[in-house]
């Protein structure tokens, strides 16, 4: 689920001539695609799931959206919600920027669903669905952990399952050199490829059946004009929250800078980091009208950091 704001210099810019091609990266063409194309979604769950597509009896779409005028191309979009042969939540998530606290943003969505489930009157304990979060990312997760495609589970310190109702599932599209031998056989470096893919000549390229059915969709979708100016929307909203913050940074840690320095360089270089930190929330806070979690967010402070500001805020 991705957030993007209005820019007050763009408002619906107009498509080049030139924009013909969009890639899945956009979450908007990728929820177009998948809820559009069962084969495609069959064969890309089949490979992010390691199972046979023979064992894919049932795919419900539970976020359907209607793609016209109306929608809003910078607002929330969870990308596609599914539940699978009517036994298991299937959460998949594009994520293509950094954010400070992924980790507990997807907890709280999975823990969402296994409590939707419990709100029903007939519902028992033991009829409880696993729910799997799947986050494909542009990006590594864990530095230290790198990995092209991780699956974390509950387990204890021994590695003992304590459920099987809840699983995390990171697909990391930078590190698909990385794959295993089992991921390559399962088709996973080809999504990859097809995801990342800038051109209809690469991902045309890409021999895989699944990827061939989501190219036809996306081809399809890219001659309709009404669809190309939505892509073509959501991806200048991306564009635009990715400039203000980048400015928004820019301005924020010159402006902490000077104020630090003024304020915290009698007090010691530790008491100075904190002081230039705090000096940049605020005028990013004044600046820009954000909250201080917000502003936070786009300093991209560690959680230790955070708390060392909190009462100071």
């Amino acid at each position: 689920m991705n957030e993007y704001h209005d820019s007050p210099e763009r408002q619906k810019p107009a498509i080049p001539d030139a924009f013909d091609y969009c890639a899945l990266t956009n979450d908007l063409l990728f929820h177009m695609v998948f809820s559009q194309n069962m084969k495609a979604l069959r064969s890309l769950l089949s490979a992010l799931l390691g199972m046979p597509e023979s064992d894919i009896q049932s795919i419900d779409v539970l976020n359907p959206m209607q793609y016209n005028a109306s929608i809003d191309t910078k607002v929330t979009v969870l990308d596609l919600k599914l539940h699978l042969n009517a036994d298991e939540f299937i959460l998949i998530e594009l994520q293509v920027r950094r954010f400070e606290h992924w980790t507990n943003r997807t907890m709280v969505y999975a823990c969402r669903q296994i409590d939707e489930q419990s709100r029903g009157s007939q519902f028992q304990y033991d009829s409880l669905q696993p729910v799997v979060q799947i986050a494909i990312m542009d990006h590594t997760l864990f530095p230290d952990h790198k990995r092209f495609y991780a699956k974390y589970q509950l387990r204890d310190v021994e590695g003992y399952r304590y459920s099987d109702k809840l699983s995390f599932y990171v697909l990391d599209l930078t590190a698909a050199s990385a794959a295993t031998a089992e991921e390559r056989t399962q088709g996973l470096v080809e999504w990859a490829r097809a995801f990342t893919a800038q051109n209809w000549e690469e991902v045309q390229s890409i021999e895989n059946a699944g990827v061939r059915e989501a190219t036809k969709t996306m081809e399809v979708i890219m001659s309709k004009p009404s669809e190309r100016q939505l892509l073509w929307d959501r991806r200048m909203a991306q564009l635009d929250y990715e400039s203000q913050m980048s400015s928004a940074r820019k301005q924020g840690l010159a402006e902490g800078r000077a104020e630090g320095r003024a304020e915290g360089r009698a007090e010691g270089r530790a008491e100075g980091r904190k002081d230039n930190m705090l000096a940049n929330v605020r005028s990013l806070m004044k600046t820009l009208s954000l909250t201080k979690e917000q502003a936070m967010d786009a300093l991209n402070l560690s959680e230790e950091d955070r708390q060392a500001l909190a009462d100071r805020l």
